[in-house]
């Protein structure tokens, strides 16, 4: 049963994977402007054409539905929750409407990085010490995310120095599920790193890559829920909203580290 809590052990520890959105920076302010950007350019063109009332894209709700989902998942659920608004008509094609998506995906990225580099992001502090913490231990460290822009985004932040290698959605192309999407670059970050997954932990803030990296038998898997963890919800009602994670923390600071690397070369 999942912890509350974590300790890193640092024996036999070669790697620790970090996802960039949520654990090593706060981008989802930014994720949702650009794809309300995104959707508010659609719904007002199709509101125009029809004559119609314009409802914009809603920064709670319409994102919360999007929770989770990979950028193609998430732009197919949304379109699905306006499919039956007669004041915009169907706001992606008939047929799976691939092209539209990846065209819908491409503006949103754009919008994303624009915010990025105009309004910017704020590294975690508490991540950031950790790393440090971890790195001096002789820690290899992976910044992970199936966003195409975490590269980006980790030098904007100025976390670039504190991570051996980024891995972002580039390594997941031609993947749409977001749990395969977590999949192929959590696999992609252990290749790059040159160590076992089996001698890795991973801190993560999305359930699809807290499930990913289970199933991939990372041996402890760390859920960073800074809404919920540790603000007065029930540590049952964690550990069912995380399944398959072994430790919930609200923040990185929360995680102490035991022991010391053993051995040279990891």
């Amino acid at each position: 049963m999942a912890r509350v809590s974590a300790t890193i052990a640092l024996e036999g520890l070669a790697a620790v994977f970090v996802e960039v959105d949520g654990v090593a920076a706060d981008t989802w302010p930014l994720h949702a402007a650009a794809w309300k950007r995104t959707f508010d350019e659609v719904l007002r063109r199709r509101a125009r054409g029809r004559g119609g009332r314009f409802r914009p894209f809603d920064l709670r709700d319409d994102f919360r539905l999007m929770s989770g989902m990979s950028p193609p998942e998430a732009a197919r659920a949304f379109a699905s929750s306006r499919s039956r608004d007669p004041t915009t008509g169907p706001l992606l094609p008939e047929g799976d409407g691939g092209e539209a998506v990846a065209l819908l995906w491409d503006r949103k990225d754009r919008y994303y990085l624009d915010s990025l580099r105009t309004v910017g992001s704020a590294a975690s502090a508490s991540t950031a010490a950790l790393l440090a913490a971890l790195r001096a231990a002789g820690v290899r460290t992976a910044a992970v995310s199936c966003d195409r822009g975490a590269a980006e985004t980790v030098r904007a932040v100025g976390m670039a120095d504190l991570f051996d290698t980024v891995v972002d959605g580039r390594a997941a192309e031609g993947l749409s599920g977001a749990r395969e999407r977590n999949r192929a670059v959590l696999t992609e970050a252990g290749r790059r790193l040159e160590v076992g997954l089996e001698r890795t932990a991973a801190l993560l803030s999305s359930v699809p890559a807290v499930h990913a990296a289970h199933g991939l038998g990372i041996p402890l898997v760390v859920a960073v829920d800074r809404n919920s963890a540790g603000n007065g919800v029930a540590a049952e009602a964690l550990i069912t909203a995380w399944p398959g994670a072994d430790a919930i923390v609200a923040d990185p600071a929360e995680i102490t580290t035991s022991g010391a690397v053993a051995g040279p070369g990891l």
